[in-house]
């Protein structure tokens, strides 16, 4: 899954100063302002009055200070209404629409004060001299300032945390793994609750009577998930007692009693005291990831079932021309390793290894007779057991799943030879799909390397100089090289399937 910013991931939110940007004005009423409202906090901020005259300081202290709460902006008799061109450019060129706009106008703008309300973007409309004498006036009306960009940042904010909570609940989708998808949700949840980085968190899952840990942070880390007890609040309790970093002694947890299948457990540090709207969004998170986790969950066990009938559909093959279901498993498992070392990614690398036990599937349509002879074929015989793989791409071919096409292409073209002369279509080179190059080496390996009824197993010495007799002829020189460079590889997946019958 791709890395996309988490909220506040740099730095945890820190309560700062209120900032106030005085737009004109003369540097007497910079100062005045500046005294009345030293040592004045709201919500235990102070204020910071930023001043600015020409338009290149006004524009220079709009884009250094992403963070105004309020612009006091002077509208003077003489100037017209120019400074009120100000506004636009902070609501549609800077497309800010929280910051709170106050409009401090002389005295002879007082009978336009509802044709500027209603036609320019601002919030409060002060006359000079309104507050004159009475600071705590001046202060009242600031704290309304103060209010509505507060409540606006929040709303926003609650927004995109909403937005980000749907982002991440859809991305989780991509996870290949349970531990992956488990990793993905404690990073967001800490990044929803604003944990620190080295807060920690964790993942269990109960499989029967269980626990293992699909995913861990900090401390957590270093569990046994063994040693946990059976029971959900005895787990509980005991992470708690051990949660000492924690502003919260509870912590964050939601808990997943999963009536379908297995149970889960998400446990997380609070480092600082999360608020309730916080709380909602981690818990409307899990919720929607715990659909992820249930999906995976099937998908994985749709997968082991299309496996085993995959693997099953191979031995069928297989076992009419007396072979064990353990010569599909093998091809599997030397497919895959060939493919990795060849550098295809592990999700293709997986792809062939589910296909490739059926590269065989043709055998099903040929006789007894021919498939368990003990000796030589005749012509004609030999030209009916070739039908199996043009036999093996008909029956798979129609599907349209990953597994079964690539199967289709593994059955075609598995007996082509890379200098010329297969079959069933005598493609050379490139012309042969790297499925088929692949599996080809992956099959003459284990059939040579194996008991048939018609042979003995080779030794490996014969069998390591006929593949390097056949690099460029029977077999792609580079997927050769590195045959021969790992064989040591192959001959432990040799030793780990020995021939018995397991399907």
């Amino acid at each position: 899954m791709d890395r996309y910013p988490l909220i506040g991931e740099d730095n945890l939110p820190t309560e700062s100063e209120w900032n106030i940007l005085l737009i004109g004005g003369g540097s007497e009423e910079f100062r005045g302002l500046t005294h009345l409202l030293a040592g004045f906090q709201f919500e235990s901020r102070s204020m910071r009055l930023l001043h600015a005259v020409t338009p290149e300081e006004v524009r220079l202290q709009l884009a250094t200070e992403t963070d105004i709460a309020v612009v006091m902006l002077e509208l003077c008799a003489s100037a017209g209404r120019q400074a009120l061109e100000w506004v636009g450019y902070i609501r549609e060129s800077l497309s800010n629409a929280a910051v709170r706009i106050v409009v401090v106008a002389d005295p002879a703008w007082a009978e336009a004060e509802e044709e500027i309300m209603l036609g320019y973007d601002i919030n409060t409309f002060r006359l000079k001299g309104e507050f004159d004498g009475s600071a705590s006036k001046f202060k009242s009306a600031l704290i309304g300032s103060l209010r509505g960009y507060r409540d606006f940042k929040k709303t926003e904010d609650e927004k995109k945390s909403l937005d980000y909570v749907a982002l991440s609940s859809s991305l989780v989708l991509n996870a290949g793994s349970l531990e992956e998808l488990a990793g993905d949700v404690l990073r967001h949840l800490a990044s929803i609750l604003k944990t620190y980085p080295s807060s920690g968190g964790l993942v269990l899952q109960k499989n029967g009577q269980q626990w293992r840990m699909l995913a861990a942070s900090g401390e957590y880390v270093k569990l046994n998930p063994a040693s946990l007890p059976e029971e959900m609040e005895d787990v509980l309790a005991l992470l708690r007692e051990s949660n000492a970093k924690s502003l919260i002694p509870d912590g964050f947890s939601f808990h997943s009693p999963s009536v379908i299948g297995p149970e889960r457990l998400i446990f997380v540090e609070a480092c600082q005291m999360p608020s309730d709207w916080e709380y909602y969004l981690a818990e409307s998170y899990c919720a929607n990831t715990d659909a992820v986790f249930e999906n995976l969950e099937l998908r994985h066990e749709i997968e082991s079932t299309q496996k085993e009938i995959i693997y099953t559909l191979g031995e069928i093959a297989e076992t009419r021309s007396q072979e064990t279901g353990f010569h599909v498993k093998r091809v599997a498992e030397y497919t895959k390793l060939l493919a990795v070392k060849y550098g295809l990614p592990e999700e293709e690398a997986n792809l062939l290894a589910l296909a490739s036990p059926m590269h065989d599937i043709g055998k099903v349509g040929i006789s007894d007779s021919i498939l368990n002879k003990p000796g030589k074929l005749t012509e004609e015989e030999y030209a009916t057991m070739k039908n199996h793989a043009r036999s093996g791409y008909e029956m798979l071919k129609h599907s349209s799943r990953p597994i079964l096409k690539t199967a289709a292409i593994i059955a075609l073209q598995h007996h082509e030879k890379y200098g010329g002369g297969g079959y069933p279509q005598g493609l050379s080179g490139e012309e042969i799909h790297l499925y088929g190059r692949i599996t080809a080496i992956a099959d003459v390996f284990d059939a040579l390397a194996s008991d048939r009824v018609y042979k003995k197993a080779w030794p490996m010495d014969e069998i390591v100089e006929l593949f390097r007799k056949e690099r460029g002829k029977h077999f792609d020189p580079k997927l050769t090289d590195l045959f021969l460079r790992h064989l040591d590889e192959f001959l432990e997946i040799r030793a780990r399937y020995t021939d018995e019958k397991v399907f």
